[in-house]
């Protein structure tokens, strides 16, 4: 494992490489300290947008139903858009991203086993994402991954790069401690530890300032993460062809921290 402020790269394959790729899997929520921030992926304001029209048009339709038949059946199916909102805003309100001292918790659970290291993070491999719940169209990807921590009506997110700890079993093949693809378990192996997480949310912006000012309060070397994060935003295309804007960081890669080459 790396020493406190120091990330975590590997020049080599060796089994000390492997050990320390290891030892850091191995931490635990209880590992990443106290929660300084907690954030949330709450629908955007586009799905508010289209929400308030609907409940508008549902309050008309109920108030000017000439029978107590028809405004019963105006309310139920008021009550039942209302439920399918509540179902949509919910599965983002319970998607918490901790931003805790020593790296991030996020998930559904307090105890949860996704944590990222600040060991791990590339402070050059973070950028804001827009019409982030494109991100099925990339080629390769799918809109249902364990790194994708999105609610269903977000519609931005921060990207970043760190340790994939979606997977609880590690197996060492050639390449620095391949996994198991956690999308597809079994199908396919990775020859990296890394791989990008996407975190959604209403405010990425003020997500990764809270994450900048808990990697520099733990000693990395991350003042201007932040402004680089917003800087190198993208905007998804629904059809985005080739266009790969979240490039695979190997498992040998240097990191290109704050100061170094832009995001495709």
């Amino acid at each position: 494992m790396s020493a406190p402020g120091e990330f975590l790269e590997f020049s080599d394959t060796s089994d000390d490489a492997v050990d320390r790729l290891l030892a850091a899997a191995g931490q635990d929520w209880r590992a990443m300290g106290r929660a300084r921030a907690v954030f949330r992926s709450w629908p955007g304001n586009v799905f508010w947008i289209i929400v308030g029209v609907l409940v508008l048009a549902l309050v008309v339709l109920i108030a000017t139903r000439p029978d107590d038949a028809g405004r019963i059946v105006a309310a139920a199916i008021a009550g039942g858009f209302l439920f399918f909102v509540a179902l949509i805003a919910g599965s983002g309100v319970l998607e918490r991203h901790r931003v805790c001292e020593h790296g991030l918790v996020v998930g559904f659970r307090t105890k949860s086993s996704y944590t990222i290291p600040w060991s791990t993070v590339d402070p050059g491999r973070v950028r804001v994402v827009r019409r982030s719940n494109l991100l099925g169209r990339l080629p390769g990807r799918t809109a249902s991954s364990p790194h994708i921590r999105h609610g269903a009506a977000s519609g931005t997110a921060l990207a970043l790069n760190g340790l994939d700890t979606a997977l609880g079993t590690w197996i060492p093949i050639p390449g620095l401690g391949g996994v198991t693809d956690a999308v597809r378990p079994g199908s396919r192996f990775r020859s990296t530890p890394f791989v990008w997480w996407f975190l959604g949310g209403r405010h990425p912006e003020k997500l990764v300032r809270a994450i900048e000012d808990a990697m520099v309060a733990d000693g990395y070397p991350a003042v201007g993460l932040a402004d680089r994060a917003i800087s190198q935003g993208v905007t998804l295309r629904y059809n985005p062809g080739a266009w790969e804007p979240f490039p695979a960081r190997a498992g040998v890669s240097t990191v290109v921290g704050v100061d170094g080459q832009p995001q495709p």
